[in-house]
């Protein structure tokens, strides 16, 4: 009785179906009513629809009604639907399929359900409609995108709601580098980094699931402010008149620096005429400039500042440009090696070119032959006079059998002497033999 006013229908409105439900199928001798099988457990999404079904048999006289336990609503008695939820229905299969419908369920509709009916003592089955809700991130509770100082303290937060309770994972997003830097998939509801860097700026994702599909994520842009700082790979560079040179200069700076090249003169280089060309390529924070000078000249062999310039700072860095040697020109390459032709074997002794005669003579060069009687040391610093050629034939030294222990032979020496070959022309001035015969005897002294 109390479970039927409570389906909050007057009491003599409810006056039929009451007299319905007590009319017992009091059959003697016949098999009572029973259950067939148990209501089957039902999980559903909410927002979709529920069907709980209840089956009897040997039913006769008896009725059936369908019960919320947890709130004690009456729902349906038998083919009648009691409840004013416009949700709830009913269907049947004759006197032994009672189906109970809720549609749109909501987590309010999560519990036991009890089909019963009317014998004395009363019989029931329950079964149980379990409500799953897909996880939902708090939007009251989001942090939204954050804009920090380098250095300081950051914590990010992502609560999510759902049934089951959802699991909150964070990911960092990275295109440019999935590996370093990175942080690991981490679980909870805040992720703190403590004195945050430039490194950790980016793309924080989090993830919320529980099992039940779709799951859901929302992504956090983090920040990190900090002044301009620049790298130069090279501070020194060298070209040639005539070509062009390409001077480089990198900077980070957030928020992003304004950046520029100036002269040595602190005058702003603009890429307006044709032989200054200034480009720059963004990548996250980092800039990397580049100034090209076309067709140097000598005027432009000077000091370059590349300045970077941000909210929070600035700075700059300088690059000498010095110039290279031109290379030596195709004509200037042959007027060298005519030259050295022509000198080949000229220059007389200043004695009116002593064996000159004959055409086919050889002309010495007397300040040569001085050279080639100059004494040699050895490397005990003992100083031998070289006497004697090799052998042309032989290569040999022909007086090595006669040479002190430790001379180094002429052999060795590539200017000691000069070869004479039985048909030549000329041979060597008095001089030249005095020279030779006055170091021969120094060395002899000397042992």
């Amino acid at each position: 009785m109390q479970l039927l006013l409570s389906s909050g229908c007057p009491w003599w409105s409810l006056l039929p179906l009451l007299l319905l439900f007590m009319t017992g199928g009091g059959d003697a001798g016949l098999p009572g009513p029973r259950f067939v099988g148990q209501i089957e457990n039902v999980t559903v999404a909410a927002g979709r629809n529920a069907v709980l079904t209840c089956t009897v048999e040997h039913l006769r006289g008896y009725k059936v009604a369908w019960v919320q336990v947890e709130t004690q609503t009456i729902l349906t008695i038998h083919t009648s639907v009691i409840t004013r939820n416009p949700r709830v229905g009913l269907s049947h299969e004759g006197h032994n399929v009672f189906r109970l419908h809720l549609k749109e369920v909501t987590e309010a509709d999560r519990g036991y359900y009890m089909c019963q009916m009317n014998t004395d003592p009363m019989i029931n089955q329950q079964g149980f409609l379990q409500v799953v809700v897909p996880p939902d991130i708090d939007d009251s509770a989001w942090t939204g995108d954050l804009v920090v100082r380098e250095g300081t303290n950051v914590s990010l937060e992502c609560k999510a709601r759902g049934y089951p309770p959802p699991t909150v994972t964070w990911r960092r997003e990275d295109p440019h580098d999935p590996t370093q830097h990175s942080v690991k998939v981490l679980e909870g509801q805040t992720l703190t980094i403590g004195k945050v860097s430039r490194l950790h700026m980016g793309a924080y994702l989090c993830v919320a699931s529980n099992g039940i599909q779709p799951s859901v994520s929302k992504r956090i842009q983090l920040k990190v402010q900090f002044p301009p700082m620049l790298w130069i790979p090279n501070q020194l560079e060298g070209a040639r008149r005539s070509e062009s040179v390409t001077l480089q200069c990198n900077t980070e700076a957030f928020p992003r620096s304004i950046n520029y090249w100036t002269n040595h003169r602190g005058e702003m280089i603009a890429a307006t005429g044709t032989r200054y060309e200034t480009t720059t390529k963004e990548e996250s924070y980092k800039t990397y400039m580049r100034l090209v000078i076309h067709n140097l000249t000598q005027y432009d062999f000077n000091t370059y500042h590349c300045i970077a310039k941000n909210s929070l700072g600035e700075t700059d860095g300088s690059i000498r440009l010095y110039e290279i040697e031109p290379r030596p020109t195709k004509e200037d390459s042959k007027e060298g090696s005519a030259s050295k032709e022509d000198g080949e074997g000229e220059v007389s002794d200043g004695e009116g070119g002593e064996g000159g005669g004959g055409g086919g003579g050889t002309k010495y060069n007397s300040t040569a032959l001085d050279e080639s009687i100059n004494l040699t040391t050895d490397k005990r610093g003992k100083m031998w006079s070289n006497k004697q050629s090799p052998s042309k034939k032989t290569g040999r030294d022909s007086h090595s059998k006669d040479s002190p222990p430790g001379m180094k032979t002429a052999s060795s020496y590539d200017h000691s002497f000069t070869s004479y070959d039985s048909g030549s022309a000329a041979l060597p001035s008095s001089r030249s033999v005095v020279g030779v015969a006055v170091a021969c005897v120094a060395a002899l002294w000397r042992l």
